[in-house]
């Protein structure tokens, strides 16, 4: 029986990041923050950017591949994908479709990227800009739902009305959130704690 599995085949070397922002407040475009945390992750990695041949990206990234490339001063682009859908999990995909492409032998150093900067395009939770919409969206946004947040709240309250758990058990979760965001210089909410009271009075 062939062996499927990607494990021991592949590797993340690098990590890079850019400033986190909110609402928009990036002063660079969103095509430079992806070269900067790319290059942040090429640093990490020890690895010249040159030798990167291939990129995944999640869902729907104005940050072309070709121009990344040609941006990076790459040799060869030999990969290049993007997976649709999934919401937030859909970047977890993106990192398998790199290792697939590795241990198939179509690249060999590929990076998976998301690079979103809210306010140059779009942002989330902001109404379409014509009067229609179809498809998925139309079951959706009449009633306010647009972001996923929003969509999420209703799964919560499903959720506490199906298991029993009690709005305590939320709160809890949300005051660990903003309680490790403390200890990490590079969270949006780091600086800004959440106290009980505050939580309640939201």
């Amino acid at each position: 029986m062939t062996d499927r599995s990607l494990r021991g085949k592949v590797a993340v070397v690098g990590v890079g990041e850019t400033t986190y922002y909110k609402r928009g407040g990036s002063e660079d475009a969103e095509f430079v923050l992806a070269l900067k945390a790319i290059l942040a992750a090429c640093q990490d990695a020890g690895i010249n950017p040159r030798d990167i041949d291939g990129f995944s990206s999640f869902s729907n990234d104005r940050s072309d591949p070709s121009r990344l490339s040609a941006a990076l001063g790459m040799y060869e682009l030999k990969f290049a994908n993007m997976q649709w859908g999934g919401g937030g999990g859909g970047g977890s995909a993106a990192l398998a479709n790199a290792a697939a492409a590795i241990t198939a032998g179509v690249a060999d150093c590929v990076v998976v990227f998301r690079a979103l900067a809210q306010g140059q395009f779009a942002r989330f939770g902001q109404g379409p800009k014509s009067s229609g919409v179809s498809g998925d969206p139309a079951y959706t946004i009449p009633y306010g739902m647009m972001s996923p947040a929003q969509m999420f709240a209703m799964r919560c309250i499903r959720h506490l009305h199906e298991t029993g758990v009690t709005r305590d058990t939320y709160k809890a979760v949300s005051l660990a959130t903003y309680h490790h965001a403390q200890n990490n210089p590079r969270a949006v909410m780091q600086g800004r704690p959440l106290t009980p009271e505050k939580y309640d009075e939201a």
